[in-house]
């Protein structure tokens, strides 16, 4: 089993995670990152969170950010441009 570590970003203040935990693989971890982010990004505070699954070793396996919250606000209030590319 290998650990991992979940640092979240927010509102440009970082909290490392200094303790993590143990998973077979990435997936696994990774998942869990995901449901840390979802929940974290229902509070209006954590809106912007971002959570970087790491290896203790610190390779980092995946950078998260909520299913819930869009991308980019403003896109769904602005038309699309198209552009010709020839």
């Amino acid at each position: 089993m290998r650990r991992y570590l979940f640092n979240i970003y927010t509102a440009g203040v970082v909290s490392r995670d200094e303790v993590g935990r143990k998973y077979p693989s990435d997936g696994p971890a990774v998942a869990y990152g995901q449901r840390i982010v979802d929940e974290l990004t229902k509070d209006e505070d954590y809106r912007d969170a971002v959570i970087d699954v790491v290896t203790a070793s610190g390779r980092l396996v995946a950078r998260l950010i909520s299913r819930d919250v869009p991308l980019v606000h403003q896109a769904r209030q602005q038309p699309a441009r198209h552009v010709s590319l020839h």
